[in-house]
């Protein structure tokens, strides 16, 4: 892993911490979400999903992701792909849920059993723009 290359993706989703997350729904159609990154560490990056909600079935029966954003003025944008690992974890569980505003409202607390942290396995990133001179850039983390 190129730490120049995590130091960008970890960038732009910091810039925009609300990206969305595309997922195959139990109905076998795409559905597309908006999600929230919470940190990297190691060379993972972390998000959650609460238990209780129809997005934590979805990857329980497929696991497989694409999360992307975009800068309207710039206009790169950035997606990931991999593989959600959940790690049902109390530690990382209360990393997730201080590095969110938006999870310290919903939750209240830092011991909600009900937010389930993740990572991805087998990440595949894509940095572009719509802009010619920018080349695609891909790299695995």
């Amino acid at each position: 892993m190129n730490r120049r290359d995590l130091d960008a993706v970890v960038s732009m989703l910091g810039k925009y911490p609300m990206q969305y997350i595309g997922v195959i729904g139990r109905d076998g159609k795409p559905k597309v979400k908006p999600f929230e990154f919470k940190y990297e560490e190691n060379g993972k990056l972390w998000f959650d999903v609460m238990k209780n909600q129809e997005t934590y079935r979805e990857l329980m029966d497929n696991p497989y992701v694409e999360i992307t954003v975009a800068d309207r003025e710039t206009t790169q944008w950035i997606r990931i792909d991999g593989k959600v690992r959940f790690v049902d974890d109390e530690n990382i569980r209360k990393k997730v849920i201080a590095s969110s505003p938006v999870l310290q409202k919903v939750c209240g607390s830092d011991d909600n059993l009900n937010v389930l942290p993740f990572t991805l396995d087998d990440v595949t990133v894509e940095l572009s723009s719509l802009e010619t001179d920018m080349e695609k850039h891909v790299f695995t983390l």
